[in-house]
């Protein structure tokens, strides 16, 4: 998921609740009607989380693949249109699980809070600052980097499709369900578990073999939330006023982003993967878990955890 730098949003404490400053949606334009692999689509909801994830502050999402261009994990080579023809990141993870081991502890900061009434009342009641809320996803305790997200036998048509004719490039990242794992953290410490989903990753390489005309999308299911046991008693507060804004909106969780092109930092080599880091914009949208057929629903923006499964594709030009 390639990230914009327009989404660089200096956001601080919880002074931007209590005036009522809301970070604003990224809304995006595209016919998600013209997917055929990935079947799921953004849900609105004025119940929204809004994260970034700096590379320069060791956040951010790390994509990465197999230095040995013989590997399966190397990456099935990006044909469509004004795409870079070079190998595609072939696994996925926020910066706190890349091969790159650089001491990350999440993917992103909070940066603004729309809605979840009962979670922004007790971060002001607590004075509690938004920037000690984070969002991590990678790989659970003790689990290799190559149980990542990855895009399995990287089969086109049923792990990814593209075409020479069209810009359009679908993804399914997937995963063994508890090698993985998507939080939300108080001080680094997980008060929150979301449910496992595959990522879904929407990539339009735009008229030009630019960066700047690319549009990136990123999805995942609608996954439920769970409070982390063992909790002290601040950190539990904000894990039960989180459930219980979460159980209002209908149950469940969804990760969403819609963003323009973004520019990935320095390729770095690590543990044998060539790694590449972007700056993103992530959100957490609580969702009713009954959710519409694909067909019905249109989305604007939310979770950003994608830029990462594009990263390299105009790098190497």
């Amino acid at each position: 998921m390639r990230m914009s730098s327009s989404v660089s949003i200096v956001c601080t404490l919880i002074g931007a609740i209590s005036a009522g400053v809301q970070l604003p949606a990224q809304a995006a334009s595209f016919d998600y009607d013209q997917l055929q692999l990935i079947p799921v689509r953004p849900i609105e909801s004025s119940n929204a989380l809004s994260f970034f994830g700096d590379f320069n502050n060791n956040e951010g999402q790390s994509s990465y693949l197999n230095v040995d261009s013989t590997a399966p994990d190397r990456g099935h080579i990006e044909i469509s249109l004004n795409a870079s023809g070079g190998p595609s990141p072939y696994y996925g993870v926020g910066r706190n699980s890349s091969p790159e081991e650089s001491g990350a502890t999440r993917a992103a900061t909070l940066e603004g809070v729309n809605g979840f009434s009962n979670f922004a009342n007790y971060l002001m009641n607590n004075s509690i600052p938004l920037d000690s809320i984070g969002l991590g996803y990678g790989l659970a305790s003790g689990r290799d980097f190559t149980e990542a997200w990855n895009l399995g036998n990287d089969i086109l048509g049923e792990d990814w499709l593209g075409s020479p004719e069209s810009n359009l490039e679908e993804r399914i990242y997937q995963a063994e369900p508890d090698a993985v794992e998507l939080f939300v953290s108080f001080n680094d410490e997980k008060i929150i578990n979301l449910g496992y989903s595959p990522f879904y990753i929407v990539l339009d390489y735009g008229d030009t073999p630019a960066f700047a005309d690319d549009f990136d999308a990123f999805l995942t299911e609608v996954v439920p939330a769970t409070k982390q046991p063992g909790l002290n008693p601040l950190a539990d507060g904000l894990a039960e006023a989180f459930l219980r804004d979460v159980k209002l909106a209908g149950g469940g969780v969804q990760s969403v982003t819609e963003i323009d092109g973004v520019v990935p930092d320095t390729l770095k080599i690590n543990n044998g993967f060539i790694i590449s880091n972007v700056s993103i914009p992530l959100s957490l949208r609580a969702v009713a878990r009954s959710v519409p057929e694909p067909s019905s629903v249109l989305g604007l923006l939310a979770l950003s955890s994608l830029g990462i499964f594009s990263v390299f594709k105009k790098a190497n030009n």
